[in-house]
Parts: C-alpha cells; structure tokens; sequence
C-alpha cells in the first residue's frame, strides 16, 4: 500500500503517548508499505533525527508553532470558534503548508490510504476524500475536555469548557462518520465513537509497549520512592500531579518517612513549580531517558481524573516490572486486572493506603511487577500491534473501493453546507434520526402518526401473551436499560414474580463494557447495585428468547422494528399515567451527555415508568398451563 500519513504536531521527541505510538507503527509499517510522512515541527527544531529514525520513509516536515494560549493566533482561533461550530482545538491546528501539501498528493492519485492522526489531523484533510481515510483516534477528546470542565474551579473557565468539549464532541462524530474507517485504541473509546456516529465503522486495535527498551532493571530501588512520568503541559497530567500533592501524597507522608516523588515529564507549568517548591518534590522537566527515574522508584503512580484513549506510561511501567498505582481514568481501556497486575484506587485516602501498603511490602510490590511484564510480553509487543493496525488499513483500502461510486454527489454536499447553518437546537433534535436507515426512519414517522390519532389506543403491555423475560433496550447499555431492568426485578420480587427472567441490551453497546460511573452512582444512592452489569450488543438470538421487548424511546422502537419485524407484537414502549387521556408511550431521554443529575432525573421517571409497567403487566396471575400453551404455539 501506499499509505499517507497526517499528524500535526511532529513525532518527534517521542515524549508523548500518541507520538510513541504513531512512531512505531509507521516504522513497522514501512517495512512492508511505502509510507509518507507529513507532519510539522517547531520552528528552529531540526527534523534530522526523525528522519534518521525512519529511514524507510519519505517524510515531509512543515514549520508551525501550535498557538499557545495569551499567544494572538490563539486569540484568532477562539475568535472564530466563537462565531462557528467548530472546536478550538482544531481551529488553531489548520496548517496551511501542511494542509497544501496534503492536497496536492492526495490529487496527485499516487496514494491508496490516507491517515488522519488523531482528531486534530482531520483538520488538515477533506473528508470524505479522493482516497480512503482512516481515522486514527488516540483519544476520545471530548471526554478529555468533559472532564476537565467537571474538575475545573474557576468560574469563568469552566462555561468555556462546557462549550468545548460539545463542539469536539460533534466534530468527533463528523469526522468518524465521514472517515471511510475510524480505528480507536480500546474496546471502550471505540464504543464511545460509535455511539455518537451509528454509521461509522469503527474498530479498535491493542496499544503497545517496546520490550527490549523498557525491561526490569537491576540496581535497588528507593524503598520511599514515588514516580509519576507524563509530558506536563498535557492539562490532564498537570491536573493529576496537583491532585496527588494536595489530597494524596500528606497522606502518603503522615504514615511512612522521608517520602520523595519525582515527576518525570516536560513542560511543568508555573501552578506545578510552585507546588513542587512548596511541597519539596523533583520535577524534572524533559529528560533524555525516562528509565532510571522510573526503576529508582518504589510505586509508580497515575492519579488521574481527566483522560482518554490507554495510557502508555501504565505499559512502559509493567514492562518495566514496577508495581502500580492507578485510578479507574488512568487505566482507562487497558486490558489489567485489579490486584493482579496493579492496585487501582479512585478515593484519595483509598490511594494513599495503597501507596502505603506497597512502600511497606517489596513482595507485593515485586508480584504485581512480574504479573505486568508477563502480561506485555505476551500480547503487546509494537510488532504484534502494528498487525492488527495494518489489517485496518487494509479493511480501509477495500471498503473505499467498495464504496468509490457512492461518493457524495455535488447536491449531496450543498446540504450538507446548508445544515452546517442550521441553528443548533434544531440540529440536536434531528441529529438522531440520522443513525435510522430510511426503511427504520419511515417505520418512526408512521408511528407517530397512528399514536396523534384521537381515536388511538396504545395496545395493553401484555398484549403479547403471558410475560417469563422481559427486555429492556436502550443505545449503549451503560445507563437506562441496565437501570430499568434493575428496577423492574425489584418490582418483581416485591410482587412476588421470581420466575421471570429481566435483562438489558444495547443497539450499539461496546460488549463488556461496565454500567456510566455516574449510573452506577445514582443507582446507589436509590438503593441499587450496578457494578456487576457489563453490556451487551442486541442479537437475533434475544430478540427471539425475549417475551417482551421494551424500547426505551421512539427512535429505538422504530430501529428494533426495521430489525426485527416478525418480533413487532412484542416490542413496546414505556407508557404514561392513564387518566382522563389514555395512556400513551413515553420517551425516556438519554442523559448520557448530561450531569449525574440528568441520570437521577432518568432513573426517576424510569422508576414511575416500570412501576407502572409492572402493574400493568402482572395486574393477574397467569396459569402455568396458559404459559406453556403460549410458547408452544
């Protein structure tokens, strides 16, 4: 293949996550594809040691400064995000020389793929394109941005973030649903992307760690030593550091001695140094080799609460036989168990004990060690990742000839310019029923109609025959149907009805992924447990088992429809409270872009709902002979 790649910001040092990444899959993929480097560097960097580092490549490197904020190209960035739709964060990444350039090779017909290296790449390429292009997302960047407007404190910064993290939330699903192929770096970000974009095809690929370079050392480690390693103008890891100085690490300090931390990344900002000098911890700015501050050190540790994509520092770790300390953000997507091959802890004063527990026990901390080497070794070496990377492209280059005469015609993209100026909240109630095919978005139409008859009455819930499984079905099976189907057990046993089976799955759900941190919360707080829910992707196979199918708005009704017509008695809708009006089906609103509060007003209105259903469903008991009868028919 002849594959170009886009990445803004350069590769090299490779001090960061995504450049080590992307670094080692171009060098792999070279060796067997003619691959073209496009990418940019800071004015006066020399490029030379990239390219000594690829010699198998053609690389083409263009001066840019990234605008940094105070600086007037960033100013001129916010200015016109402000008075458009799009994000900040691809706005001051546009680079005219590189994006020329891009163009010209793509025009020139002398390439078969083209990738866009994360998010920030995509603003440098025409999507959809005269060839394939794959869409390499390291992160899920409007999660990142979510997160840090929920930790920030500043009362003007955080409306700001608020706005961000939307506007890249949906440049995200653009750009995944316009990119011939989106490839994620976990099972969870690509679960994520697919939510927002149905359409789009996206996959997920393992990330990876260089084995021979970080290896167990041999010298002591500082029974009191703490290490955290990340590049420090990355606001997440900046946040994290903060966190562990004034919540975690006095602590640390009031249970074991002469504790020291160092801090392993460029860049600190003016907020770390006064902490560290305040604090008396090493920063030690850019190194050259970050492995004999990591081997030096007791426990390795990643506060973090901001973050998306897998965190290569936690593999670059194991490898190097250090035991871990994480949170659940900073092992985000990683394929480790908890107490095997690291400790993870969300709650500060459950962190430090952790830390705690560890500097005292050179066992433990040398058991977790071998389990994380064994783990890397055996699965997530870069040749064995740039693979399954490589069958991607593949799978990119035979989807874009598949699909090269149906191309977006010239009309086609005049309406797409044309809803670009639509107003956003006309955009954000039609923007659903772009994931229905026409057949399922025909089926929601005729729905409606029949439902604003006067004359209609929505049929009885148990119109399908005598109920033993009930199926709630939502988008992601992260947040409504796992909730639902929790209370609706609930109202089971309290009437008595153990012997029905109650179970949730999703349209689009990422299988195995774990119920919204902040549904589990909610669910608590009423008195119900989520933590062992895992999702599940809708199959033929539960359509078919399930007595009663429970749609949790109308969109998902029309798609299970569309899906499963020979299933449409069972399928149903949650309904109103009858009265003077009759009943009629209600939607259930996905709080999945809200606050822990929208999730608490959902899991309210599903609790009247399924209450109301669970009346409605068992209001008489069924004899077991009716049952049987039932199903043998």
């Amino acid at each position: 293949m002849r594959i170009l790649w886009v990445k803004v910001g350069g590769l090299w040092p490779p001090d960061t996550g995504g450049r080590l990444r992307s670094l080692h899959l171009v060098s792999e993929l070279s060796r067997r594809h003619h691959v073209s480097l496009a990418t940019t560097h800071a004015p006066g960097e020399d490029p030379g040691p990239l390219l000594a580092h690829l010699p198998r490549c053609e690389v083409v490197s263009v001066p840019y400064a990234l605008p940094k904020r105070g600086s007037a190209g960033f100013a001129l960035a916010l200015a016109r995000s402000w008075l458009t739709t799009q994000p900040v964060d691809l706005l001051k990444s546009v680079v005219p020389g590189l994006r020329e350039e891009v163009r010209r090779r793509l025009e020139g017909g002398a390439v078969d793929l083209c990738v866009a290296d994360f998010l920030v790449g995509t603003a440098n390429i025409v999507l959809p394109g005269p060839v394939p292009t794959l869409f390499f997302a390291h992160n899920v960047e409007h999660l990142i941005w979510r997160r840090l407007a929920r930790v920030e404190t500043s009362p003007w910064r955080r409306p700001l973030l608020e706005v961000e993290w939307r506007k890249l939330r949906a440049a995200e699903a653009r750009a995944c649903s316009r990119a011939t192929l989106t490839v994620a770096v976990s099972e969870e970000d690509a679960a994520l992307l697919a939510a927002r974009a149905p359409a789009a095809r996206v996959r997920a690929i393992p990330t990876g760690v260089d084995l021979s370079y970080f290896a167990p050392g041999t010298s002591r480690e500082d029974d009191t030593s703490l290490v955290f390693m990340g590049s420090m103008d990355w606001l997440p890891n900046e946040d994290a550091v903060l966190h562990f100085l004034e919540a975690i690490l006095p602590r640390v300090r009031g249970e074991v001695r002469n504790v020291s931390f160092t801090v392993v990344g460029r860049n600190p900002g003016p907020r770390l140094r006064a902490a560290a000098a305040r604090d008396g911890i090493a920063l030690t700015g850019r190194v050259e080799d970050i492995r004999p501050h990591v081997l030096r050190a007791a426990v390795f540790v990643v506060p973090l609460r901001v973050g998306g994509g897998t965190r290569l520092k936690i593999f670059e770790a194991l490898a190097m036989g250090k035991a871990v300390v994480s949170t659940t953000v900073g092992a985000e997507g990683l394929p480790l168990v908890p107490g095997l091959h690291f400790v993870r802890a969300d709650d500060p004063d459950e962190f430090a004990q952790a830390v705690v527990s560890l500097l005292r026990d050179p066992g433990l901390r040398r058991s977790l060690g071998l389990q994380g080497r064994r783990l890397v070794e055996e699965r997530y070496g870069w040749p064995r990742v740039a693979e399954e990377f490589e069958k991607r492209c593949e799978e990119a280059v035979t989807l874009g000839r598949r699909h090269t005469a149906c191309r977006p015609s010239p009309a086609a993209r005049a309406g797409a310019r044309i809803a670009g100026w639509l107003p956003e909240g006309i955009k954000r109630h039609a923007r659903p029923l772009r994931s229905l095919q026409a057949r399922h978005g025909l089926i929601d139409w005729k729905l409606r109609f029949r439902r604003a008859l006067p004359t209609r009455r929505e049929a009885r819930t148990g119109d399908a025959g005598p109920i033993r499984s009930i199926l709630y079905v939502c988008r992601g099976n992260i947040i409504r149907s796992p909730m639902a189907a929790s209370l609706m057990r609930r109202c089971l046993a309290d009437l008595g009805r153990n012997g029905v089976v109650v179970s949730s799955a999703g349209l689009y759900a990422g299988r195995g992924l774990p119920a919204d941190p902040r549904a589990r919360a909610v669910a608590r707080s009423f008195g119900f447990s989520l933590d062992d829910h895992r999702a599940r992707r809708l199959t033929a196979g539960m359509v078919g088992q399930a007595d009663l199918i429970v749609a949790l708005d109308s969109l998902i009704e029309a798609e299970l429809r569309g899906r499963h017509p020979r299933a449409g008695r069972k399928i149903t809708r949650l309904l109103t409270q009858p009265g003077d009006r009759p009943a009629r089906p209600i939607d259930i609103p996905d709080p999945y872009d809200g606050e822990e509060d929208d999730i608490r007003r959902c899991f309210e209105l599903l609790r009247a709902s399924v209450r109301r259903q669970s009346s409605g469903l068992f209001a008489r008991e069924t004899a077991p002979e009716e049952v049987e009868a039932y199903h043998a028919s």
